[in-house]
């Protein structure tokens, strides 16, 4: 027993010893974790608006686009001229090509923000949707350079794998490979090294001609050391599309086209206008990129706020289609294949809010022949300006309102923390190493429930106080009380001894039972006094009505010794 009893009490030491200390200031911070979450939630309901107003926008694109259409179907005379149909490369999808001032082949994708891009989906050897790497494909001219060609090729990916040998062995890592010629069937194959960026890798191309042809293929391999595939990617045949041709006085659809394009320029963003073999017959319009941030160091501040929480969220070039579908048809495909077809692809985020690319694209007949496609796009970006600056002003606002509560709430925690010690201090002070009151507990400046407790304290020390008095008074009346019969039964003791006669003898003796007794009843009285304090302790005390029990006590004493 006494062996399971020191067990216990080691058990109970050792529990004691290695308890979590939670402080209250401690347990505030772990209450205003969650705060950190609203910051998400404002953004994601940001986000849920931003969209719902992408897809009205891209609505009411499609419809305009209709309406653009409408002005060009059946218009023999604008492309009963223009290249046949069969011109265009069998099985090729059109690859659209941007026109752009210069390209610097620095591996920095700032003067490619603009360009519409194409997304290249991931698949797993399995032949599922892979979701590890996005990829973004995207091509243009230069007009300081005629004749040159520039392809990007822009990947978000948890990191960049470079093929290596090791002991002689070659292992496998990402590989980008660029195939171009002037048929299918005499591609030449071009091995691209990406380059690192944060949050993927990027390669710029150069072309000192452009090709006639071209097919991007992607291979992405595991970076924790098994360097398994983990998605393959394959653009497939892509055909460049031709530019605008310059015009020619012997060529009457000069002046159509003029007409045309006038009409065409009423649209918001860029209208272009192809032909059945996928070149580009007309342009009117740009695309209009993301307005500049603003300098301000509140700007800055409120960026800097804005990309530290959507850290965890998707990067840009996001690509949107469900897991398991097949990868989407570009707009200018389906086009000129007959059907129309809306496009949204993500490029960016400004502020927590995402800019999209919108592209809608109708046919355009004549008869029963498509003839071309109209190509509408436009950036949402060029319209977010002023909700940038309005969800900066809110970011900065909800930052000093969360650094506010915290400061406030730590505030708060910091004086009651403060209040609760001052008052484990006092009452600790209050009693001292043999459990005596020597102390109080002051009166409390608040009347909460911290004051509460220290008046609860206060009461009880005043408690204890009085029992500690009541307990000295109790052993001086003792003493009182004892010492009488004590000394009677002592001095009769005494003079029965030196007392011969034995009538004295008999009175001693009476008065020492006389103090006996007296002693008897003394510590009679403390044994019921005991026991009535023990039963008054274990039993409930209920109201009594005093008049009643006086009238019903002197009933009683009538009763039974008479009036």
């Amino acid at each position: 027993m006494r062996k399971a009893a020191h067990a216990m009490g080691q058990h109970r030491r050792t529990a004691r010893r290695w308890r979590l200390p939670l402080g209250l200031r401690f347990t505030l911070a772990l209450a205003m974790v969650p705060l950190l979450v609203l910051p998400l939630v404002g953004l994601r309901f940001t986000e849920v608006m931003t969209e719902l107003a992408r897809n009205e926008r891209l609505e009411n694109q499609a419809q305009a686009a209709r309406n653009l259409a409408a002005s060009l179907h059946e218009r023999r005379d604008l492309f009963e001229l223009g290249a046949a149909a069969g011109d265009r490369r069998a099985g090729a999808e059109p690859l659209p090509v941007e026109l752009l001032a210069d390209v610097v082949v620095d591996h920095d994708a700032g003067e490619w923000l603009e360009v519409p891009g194409r997304a290249l989906p991931m698949r797993a050897p399995e032949g599922t949707i892979a979701s590890v790497m996005r990829v973004r494909l995207a091509a243009a001219r230069s007009q300081e350079r005629p004749g040159r060609f520039y392809l990007l090729v822009d990947a978000d990916d948890e990191r960049l794998v470079l093929p290596e040998i090791r002991d002689g062995r070659r292992l496998a890592g990402d590989e980008l490979i660029v195939e171009h010629g002037l048929h299918a069937d005499s591609m030449r194959p071009l091995h691209v090294q990406p380059q690192e960026r944060p949050g993927g890798w990027i390669a710029e191309i150069a072309f000192e001609t452009e090709p006639a042809l071209l097919r991007v293929r992607i291979t992405d391999v595991d970076y924790l050391g098994s360097r398994r595939v983990e998605g393959e990617a394959d653009s497939g045949l892509l055909a460049p599309v031709r530019p605008v041709a310059a015009p020619t006085h012997n060529d009457r659809r000069t002046a159509l086209w003029a007409d045309a394009v006038r009409g065409l320029a009423r649209a918001s963003g860029r209208v272009s206008v192809f032909d059945a073999a996928g070149a580009l017959l007309a342009q009117s319009g740009r695309v209009s990129g993301d307005p500049p941030p603003a300098d301000e160091w509140q700007s800055r501040l409120a960026r800097r706020l804005l990309a530290a929480t959507l850290s965890l969220r998707p990067e840009r070039f996001l690509d949107d289609s469900e897991p398991g579908a097949m990868p989407a048809v570009p707009p200018l495909t389906r086009a000129l294949s007959g059907l129309p077809a809306q496009q949204a692809e993500r490029i960016s985020a400004q502020a927590g809010l995402p800019a999209w690319m919108l592209t809608s694209a109708q046919p355009l007949w004549v008869g029963d022949r498509v003839v071309g496609a109209l190509v509408l796009e436009e950036n949402t970006g060029s319209r977010l300006g002023v909700a940038r600056e309005a969800i900066e002003r809110l970011a900065l606002l909800t930052a000093a309102a969360m650094v506010a509560t915290a400061l406030a709430l730590l505030a708060v925690g910091s004086v009651t923390v403060a209040r609760v010690v001052r008052l484990r201090r006092q009452a600790e002070q209050a009693i001292d190493s043999r459990g005596r009151v020597v102390g109080g507990i002051r009166a409390p400046l608040f009347r909460d429930e911290i004051g509460a407790l220290a008046e609860s304290h206060a009461n009880v020390l005043e408690r204890l106080r009085q029992h500690q008095q009541y307990v000295g008074n109790l052993r001086g009346r003792l003493m009182h009380e004892l010492r009488t019969p004590i000394m009677v039964v002592r001095s009769s003791l005494d003079n029965l001894a030196a007392e011969a006669d034995p009538q004295r003898q008999e009175a001693y003796l009476a008065r020492a039972r006389d103090g006996a007794q007296r002693l008897e009843r003394i510590v009679a009285s403390m044994g019921e006094a005991s026991s009535l304090e023990a039963m008054l302790a274990q039993s409930t005390l209920e109201p009594v009505d005093l008049a009643a029990l006086l009238n019903a006590c002197a009933d009683g004493y009538r009763s039974a010794f008479g009036s």
